[in-house]
C-alpha cells in the first residue's frame, strides 16, 4: 500500500538542492515513489497529513563506534584490539550488538545510517561496515559488510603501545605498520594471491584497498599526520579517507590536491591531547570555502550520536552555510560512502528513510519528531 505525507515542507538533499512548501512524499515497499507538490494519489493509498512539519532525509554518521562500544571505560570495549598494534582481520560485523542502547538514541537523533568500527589504538585495526540503525537483524540492516580498512596515525597507536615499551613509540614506527601490509601484498605471486584470497588470511584487507574495493580510512589530527596519510594513500595509489582532519583547515591546499576524502569531527570536545589543540568548528567552513567536500561526524561515543545534527548547527554558527551542513550529515556523507544510490536524499527509488522535524533544521526550537526507516516508524517524540 502507497503511505503519502502530505503538507510538508521538504527539503530533498538532492543534485539541486530542491525545496519544496505544501509538499508530500510517497512511500511503498519501503521505497520514495515520489517527492513533490500534490498530484493525483493512487487508489487506496493512505494520507497522513503532517502539517507545519519539516521533512528531510535521514542523517547519516560515517564515522562512529556505535553498537561496538560498551561505553563503561575507554579500556572496556569491542572497538580496539588492544593486544597487538597490526589486526587487519578485525571485522565490525563480529563485534557489533544491534540491541546496545547507542542504536536507540541514533534513531532519537534521527541518524538512520552509520559506519562504525574499529577505534584508533592500533595503526592498522580491522575492516569498518555501514548499516540501518533499526531493523530486525544485522543482516537486515547491513548495507555495506566491508567498508573500508582503519588504521591510525599520531598519539593515539603510539601510546597505547609506546608507554608500554612496544613498537610503535613514534610516528615513524605507526607510518611502517601502516606500510607493512601493503608491501607484502604487493610482493605476493598471483599463486600467493589466489591462496590469500582463498583463505583470507592478513593480506586480504590490503588486497581489496589496493584494488580500489574500498578505502583505507586513517585516523589524523596533526597535520604531519595527514601529511603522512596522504604520502602512503599516493605512494600505494589507494582511495583514502582522512578521519579526524582536525588540523584540515591548516593545509586545505594539499588535502584537495590529494582528492582524498574528509570527515571532519569531533569538534566539541575540550582539547585532551595535544593533537588537538587546533580544533575548531570553523573547520567545516574552511572546506567549504575551498570547495573540499566533507562529511561531519560525531566519534560517537566521543560525541553522543543523537547530537551529529548539533554538531553541524556548531559549524553553522562558525560560518558554514546551513545547506553545505545539511548535506554534510546526508547526502555528502552517503556519496563519500559510495552509497548515495540508496539513502542521503529524498528521490524516487531510493530508501524511504526520513525524518520528521518540528521546525527547520538550525532553528533553536527545531526537535526531531519522528524519525522512519525503509518506511517504517522506529521513533517517535513524546508530547
Amino acid at each position: 500500500m502507497t503511505v503519502i505525507y502530505k503538507n510538508c515542507m521538504i527539503f530533498t538533499m538532492d543534485e539541486q538542492n530542491s525545496y519544496y512548501e505544501n509538499a508530500e512524499i510517497w512511500v511503498e515497499n519501503g521505497k520514495i515513489l515520489y517527492v513533490g507538490n500534490a498530484k493525483s494519489p493512487p487508489n487506496n493509498a493512505k494520507v497522513i497529513d503532517k502539517s507545519g512539519c519539516i521533512l528531510t532525509p535521514g542523517l547519516i554518521d560515517i564515522h562512529t563506534h556505535v553498537g561496538i562500544w560498551s561505553e563503561i571505560n575507554e579500556q572496556i570495549n569491542d572497538a580496539n584490539e588492544y593486544s597487538s598494534p597490526y589486526t587487519p582481520l578485525m571485522n565490525a560485523i563480529d563485534g557489533i550488538d544491534i540491541r546496545h542502547f547507542s542504536f536507540d538514541l541514533a534513531i532519537q537523533g534521527g541518524v538512520t545510517t552509520i559506519q562504525t568500527g574499529a577505534g584508533s589504538a592500533n595503526p592498522i585495526g580491522g575492516v569498518w561496515m555501514i548499516l540501518k540503525t533499526s531493523g530486525r537483524s544485522l543482516k537486515e540492516r547491513i548495507i555495506m559488510e566491508r567498508s573500508g580498512l582503519k588504521g591510525a596515525l599520531g598519539e593515539n597507536p603510539k601510546n597505547v603501545f609506546g608507554n608500554s615499551k612496544q613498537k610503535p613509540m613514534t610516528r615513524m614506527a605507526v607510518a611502517e605498520i601502516i606500510r607493512k601490509g601493503f608491501r607484502e601484498a604487493l610482493a605476493l605471486s598471483e599463486t600467493e594471491k589466489e591462496n590469500v584470497l582463498k583463505n583470507r588470511s592478513h593480506l586480504y584487507p590490503f588486497i581489496e584497498v589496493l584494488e580500489h574495493k574500498m578505502p583505507l580510512h586513517l585516523h589524523c589530527h596533526r597535520a604531519d599526520d595527514i601529511a603522512t596519510a596522504i604520502r602512503i594513500a599516493k605512494e600505494f595509489d589507494v582511495e583514502l579517507s582522512i578521519e579526524h582532519c582536525t588540523e584540515g583547515h591548516l593545509m586545505l591546499d594539499a588535502i584537495k590536491d590529494s582528492k582524498a576524502h574528509v570527515t571532519l569531527g569531533p569538534f566539541m570536545l575540550p582539547p585532551s591531547k595535544y593533537e588537538t589543540r587546533n580544533s575548531t568548528p570553523a573547520g567545516p567552513m574552511h572546506f567549504e570555502q575551498a570547495g573540499i567536500p566533507f562529511a561531519i561526524m560525531t566519534d560517537h561515543p566521543f560525541i553522543p550520536i543523537q547530537y551529529l545534527y548539533y554538531c553541524a548547527a556548531e559549524a553553522v554558527k562558525y560560518g558554514l552555510s546551513k545547506t553545505t551542513a545539511l548535506r554534510s550529515i546526508t547526502i555528502e556523507a552517503a556519496k563519500l560512502t559510495k552509497i548515495d544510490n540508496r539513502v542521503g536524499s529524498l528521490e524516487i527509488g531510493k530508501d524511504a528513510d526520513f525524518v520528521i522535524w518540528s521546525h527547520p533544521p538550525f532553528k533553536t526550537e527545531a526537535n526531531i519528531v519522528e524519525t522512519y526507516i525503509n518506511g517504517e516508524q522506529v521513533y517517535k517524540r513524546e508530547e
